[in-house]
């Protein structure tokens, strides 16, 4: 007879108890263990029960249970205190001009587990995990169950403080931002005030850039000013961005809603919060969908200030939050509510579209690789104010994925070593779905939409865009070293783009300035202006009047706007320089050395002067009212030389150290 006291049964082999195996909770194999002490249950083994008195000796005192309720109530009774002095705080009525200082809520930091492709070991090792289970279910065999069991669960263990680790969270802790401690916030009136203009009219930086989700900042803002549950991390640089272009939006239309606000104080200190968060190495830690929405409004306004290398420097961290949080893919967004998802996709893609159309115009690789994505597009919105930005956005983004194409296929390293038939056969279909693309974006009727007058203004500017980045296809006939410089399709491109470009000023010259403004960072700014580059080489080689013609015109419309933006300035001072150098040369009847004329129209460098550094302007006396300041016979040379002979990018030389001291 076997003796069932405790010291005998500890002379087995532990194992866990009956309750502990059908509840499936781990057991520390105690005689009665301390689950079913806690729960003050029978504790058996294999059949073997303790008895009640084993039971009561392990249970909880009362008195232990009583003081762990005290120390929950007491923890209760702080976070209410807490909850009512800020609900005291809201509902202080602000001065109306005075910015509002109140204790900025501890955002999330719950790190979310990041976006691992099916090659990478994590991916495995799930997999793996889910075939040894499958392998040992059917089996017989108690013991290999639970060590295989036992296996498994520090194979989770080390994949969970993986994941930490990834994320730069330790486990169990908190982590806080730079400018937890006081935040300011606008005055609470102000905000409401907002909100429910937006609900009334809904802004133009919203509308324009197809965000969506119109009440984001009114969730923002009560998540914010009225924190019952952790914030997003980043959500507070959202709102002051958003707020930032809302109320610029705002202040240009003169709502009379929001007349009695300063606004232009608002707007300013929205921007000065929202630029220092963005420059604040906390923002890229993390990953939130917040902070890429952030960054997307921080790209937008980079772009805005001609500040190439900053939205370039935004783009990369959005990327790599894009990648962490799997935006890219379909899987992940699976599960995701409808509203959630669909926020996603919309930053996703528009974060796309400014990558191919900056990395075309740098003559960088895009960040977004086509071949890595799955991502859907986002749903139009059934709103007929709302549908025509919408379906703009959507063939937006068609007219970006070829311009991706025009890089990967025309100017990166692997393409410039491909053979002269398979580029050319990339350039007649690259410049045939361009032109489909831009047939595409004319066919939608934009009439009804919120703010038409800016998507007729689109539409009028189609043929510019596509024009100009159908010359950079054309650019691409001819490689470093080859005879022919310019062919007679890529000149004749960019002519059609400089005349767009005039019909379409004239289309925005009589509007009001801030509408002016859109021409500027949404057309005129946004292809690399290789047209006026083209149309410039072709007048000083053949003394063209037509072409000095049409780069003087090109130069008036843009005096006219220069002064709206650094990028318009900038734009016009390197236009300006170059027109000016082409009437002193064409008026002297001495065309540039290194470059002639077929009869079909190409410019061909001549077999004998083939090679680095041979097109040179001709030496004739400069003009004394050409300052030295504005640009030289020198630096015509060097920009000739490299924008011919190496194929630069013409905006990586606009940047260049020799151009970039031209002033107006």
């Amino acid at each position: 007879m076997v003796d069932r006291t405790p010291s005998s049964r500890n002379s087995f082999r532990a194992r866990a108890c009956d309750n502990c195996r059908a509840r499936k909770i781990k057991c520390d194999k105690a005689v009665p263990c301390s689950s079913c002490g806690t729960l003050g249950i029978s504790c058996k083994v294999a059949g073997v029960e303790t008895t009640a008195a084993e039971v009561r000796s392990h249970a909880p005192s009362i008195s232990n249970i009583s003081g762990h309720y005290d120390e929950k109530f007491n923890a209760l009774q702080q976070q209410l205190d807490t909850i009512q002095q800020t609900i005291k705080q809201i509902t202080q009525p602000p001065s109306s001009t005075q910015i509002q200082s109140v204790s900025r809520p501890v955002p999330s930091t719950q790190g979310v587990p990041p976006f691992e492709g099916q090659s990478s070991f994590h991916h495995e090792s799930l997999l793996a995990k889910d075939a040894v289970l499958s392998a040992v279910a059917g089996s017989q065999d108690q013991t290999l169950e639970n060590h295989v069991a036992a296996a498994l669960s520090t194979l989770k263990s080390s994949l969970d403080r993986s994941t930490v680790s990834s994320l730069g969270q330790e486990p169990q802790s908190e982590t806080q931002s730079p400018s937890l401690s006081k935040e300011q916030l606008l005055p609470v009136d102000l905000a409401i005030a907002v909100i429910r203009t937006v609900k009334a009219q809904p802004p133009f930086f919203l509308i324009s850039h197809a965000w969506g989700d119109l009440a984001q900042i009114e969730t923002l803002c009560q998540s914010i000013y009225f924190p019952l549950n952790p914030v997003p991390d980043g959500s507070l640089t959202l709102l002051h961005g958003l707020f930032y272009y809302i109320i610029r939006d705002y202040l240009h239309e003169g709502h009379p809603g929001l007349a009695r606000y300063d606004l232009v104080a608002s707007m300013d200190f929205c921007e000065r919060q929202f630029t220092s968060d963005l420059n604040n190495l906390w923002i890229a830690t993390h990953p939130t969908l917040e902070k890429v929405q952030a960054l997307l409004i921080g790209i937008i306004k980079a772009q805005e200030e001609f500040d190439i290398q900053r939205c370039w420097t935004y783009l990369s961290l959005a990327f790599n939050m894009c990648q962490t949080l799997g935006l890219h893919r379909s899987a992940t967004l699976k599960t995701d509510p409808v509203q959630k998802a669909e926020a996603k996709l919309r930053v996703f893609w528009s974060l796309y579209t400014i990558d191919k159309n900056i990395s075309l115009n740098l003559g960088f690789t895009s960040h977004f690789q086509d071949h890595d994505i799955d991502a859907d597009l986002f749903s139009p919105s059934n709103d007929p104010q709302l549908r025509p930005w919408d379906l703009m956005s959507l063939v937006t983004i068609e007219f970006a994925a070829i311009q991706g194409r025009v890089f990967d296929r025309l100017y990166s390293i692997s393409a410039t070593r491909g053979t002269n038939e398979r580029r050319m056969t990339a350039i007649d279909q690259l410049s045939a779905d361009l032109i489909a693309v831009r047939d595409k974006l004319l066919a939608i009727d934009v009439s009804p939409g919120l703010y038409s007058d800016s998507l007729h203004g689109m539409a009028a500017c189609a043929d510019f865009i596509a024009y100009s980045v159908i010359t950079v296809i054309y650019r691409a006939q001819t490689r470093p070293n080859d005879s022919m410089a310019i062919s007679s399709q890529c000149y004749e491109a960019a002519t059609m783009a400089l005349h767009s470009h005039l019909k379409c000023f004239d289309f925005f010259r009589g509007r009001r300035t801030h509408k002016q403004m859109e021409y500027v960072h949404w057309i005129l700014l946004y292809p690399s202006f290789a047209p006026f580059v083209i149309v410039f080489t072709h007048a000083i080689t053949t003394s063209s009047q037509n072409d000095m013609t049409l780069l003087q015109e090109t130069v008036k419309s843009l005096e006219l706007i220069k002064g709206l933006s650094r990028g318009s300035m900038h734009l016009h001072a390197i236009c300006s320089a170059f027109a000016r150098t082409a009437q002193v040369l064409v008026d002297s009847q001495q065309t540039l050395s290194g470059l002639e004329q077929h009869q079909d129209g190409s410019l061909v460098v001549p077999s004998t002067l083939q090679g680095p550094g041979n097109i040179a302007l001709p030496d004739i006396p400069w003009p004394e009212d050409i300052p030295d300041s504005m640009v030289n016979q020198e630096d015509i040379s060097m920009f000739l030389n490299d924008f011919i002979g190496t194929n630069r990018s013409v905006m990586d030389i606009l940047n260049s150290n020799y151009l970039s001291d031209i002033q107006d």
